[in-house]
């Protein structure tokens, strides 16, 4: 028994190990894009892998602990052409460097869909120049959304089904009202106000009143004074004020005095900052003499009022699509919706796609036009904890059934709302099996699937009986899980604009070109062609 356990545990090294030299292989064989010399983009989702010109250690060995947790988009690297010695082997070097990235961020080799492109330098003339020449790699990747991000999105959703605004205007979109929310979130916040101390603690200063403030000896009778001071910036008291008292008394003369000659205090602050403070009390002379001042009432004077700025109005319609715009659209536009169901992935980032749904919906209803009726909605779980997922089992699937434009924006923006994905991998197969259970007399499933996710439970795709056509969002690499689901339900599949149709004839060995990229079915499986 122990030696099988020790067989299970080195299997899955050993296929690691061989795939990392294949997967190098493959990379290396690309064409790499020449400049003279590589600049930095200036976007906020790219990671800066650096390396010294001639090495393979990263710089920033911390950064590196921030790729592993990341969905990666595209994966640049960097080298320059220059050779000090005609023996030098710049293809070794690039190996080197990205065997160190894949043991140290295996996400970045096992995520399907990343695009991998080399880029060669060909300014640099002397490896003292070389120094000043950027080397390694560049991520580019995409955060799971948080509060802010989902509340945008959804809005996003919202006006495009309202006609207010077209889907094709998501990046800019997402970048100036999340911009916008988070500066009315600051202006929203509660100032931070540390009020003023007196030297050494609230009991010194206690002591020292009781010490100090006396009943003037020329007042006569009891009386209550109320009095107030400003403490500076600085600490320093000033504006000493009886705003009950006016005219001259003894009474005032002696706390005039008395605050005079107090230590300075530890100034308050604001969000921070030093800010000024008022000091505000009251003290009772008494009949035999003796002198109580009241507890201090301190507030800060210069917290502002709640006045928000208006950023100025952009004209989202103003944006031109591109050529890449309503894909999704254009592919939900040839289906006969009579006997189809839509089955649509909502979790993070999916919300440019579910946008292009609600528009072609929408377009559909008001022309008089075949819209979808019957929905399934998924977000692999409901923010479930990722540990407990178990395929077939994760949950997060929703049915709905409607002919209402409105009542099916706001559903799908209900479901988007209950979980974020959380992990890459999702539960497509299980909202597929789903959508069977729902809609009995369905004859065909239209999937709506992030290209960047993988569905985690492939194992049960044998469960499906009826054809699935695939519609793949984001990249320019088809991960071929999606190709196996079209391919295994006698499906199709849509990617970038273009439809593929009745591969599920191929027979082993068979390839097919989608993009730039040749797949090889294996055993029943699609693979990317590496040689």
């Amino acid at each position: 028994m122990r030696y099988r356990l020790l067989l299970l545990i080195l299997v899955p090294c050993f296929l690691n190990a061989q795939s990392i030299p294949e997967q190098i292989n493959f990379i290396l064989k690309k064409t790499p894009r020449t400049v003279e010399k590589y600049t930095k983009p200036s976007k906020s989702n790219v990671i800066f892998l650096e390396t010294a010109f001639n090495n393979a250690v990263f710089k920033d060995k911390e950064l590196l602990n921030s790729v592993k947790d990341k969905v990666i988009l595209k994966i640049e690297l960097i080298y320059t052409t220059y050779r000090k010695s005609e023996t030098f082997d710049q293809h070794g070097l690039s190996r080197k460097r990205l065997e160190n990235l894949f043991l140290t961020a295996p996400n970045s080799l096992e995520q399907s869909g990343i695009e991998w492109i080399l880029i060669a330098q060909s300014g640099c003339q002397s490896a003292e120049e070389g120094k000043d020449y950027f080397h390694g790699f560049a991520i580019t990747y995409r955060d799971l959304p948080d509060v802010i991000t989902t509340k945008v999105e959804s809005n996003f959703i919202r006006d495009v089904t309202a006609g207010k605004i077209k889907s094709y205007a998501y990046d800019t979109y997402l970048k100036r009202e999340t911009e916008k929310m988070e500066k009315d979130s600051v202006d929203d916040a509660e100032p931070v106000i540390v009020l003023p101390k007196f030297p050494h603690s609230e009991q010194a200063r206690i002591n020292y009143f009781s010490k100090y403030l006396n009943f003037p000896p020329e007042a006569s009778g009891p009386k209550k004074v109320d009095v107030q001071f400003i403490i500076s910036k600085e600490g320093k008291i000033t504006q000493i004020n009886f705003p009950t008292l006016p005219g001259p008394s003894p009474y005032k003369e002696e706390i005039r005095e008395f605050i005079k000659t107090m230590p300075d205090w530890t100034p308050g602050t604001l969000n921070g900052k030093p800010t000024e403070c008022m000091v505000q009390f009251s003290v009772d002379f008494m009949n035999r003499g003796s002198v109580i001042p009241s507890p201090l009432e301190i507030f800060a004077t210069e917290v502002p009022p709640k006045l928000k700025a208006k950023m100025p109005a952009y004209d989202y319609n103003a944006i031109k699509p591109q050529p890449s715009s309503n894909q999704v659209s254009k592919a939900l536009a040839k289906v006969d919706w009579s006997k189809a169901t839509l089955v649509c992935d909502v979790t993070g980032s999916m919300a440019p796609y579910n946008a292009q749904v609600m528009e072609f919906i929408a377009a559909q209803l008001k022309n008089k036009l075949q819209a979808p009726k019957q929905f399934v909605f998924f977000n692999d779980g409901d923010n479930r904890k990722d540990k407990t997922k178990k395929a077939g089992q994760t949950g997060g699937v929703y049915n709905y059934t409607s002919g209402n434009l409105d009542s099916i924006s706001e559903f799908m923006i209900y479901v988007m709302n209950q979980g974020s994905g959380g992990d890459l991998p999702e539960n497509n197969v299980e909202a597929l099996i789903y959508s069977l259970k729902s809609y009995p007399r369905t004859e065909k499933l239209i999937l709506i699937a992030d290209n960047f996710a993988s569905p985690r439970d492939m194992s049960l795709i044998g469960s499906i009986g009826i054809p699935v056509h695939v519609v793949v969002c984001g990249g320019t690499i088809l991960n071929e899980d999606y190709l196996d689901i079209a391919y295994k339900t006698k499906g199709s599949l849509s990617f970038n604009g273009t439809d593929y149709k009745d591969f599920y004839t191929f027979e082993d060995g068979s390839t097919m070109h989608i993009g730039k990229t040749t797949y090889v079915l294996k055993k029943g499986h699609f693979v990317q062609k590496r040689d």
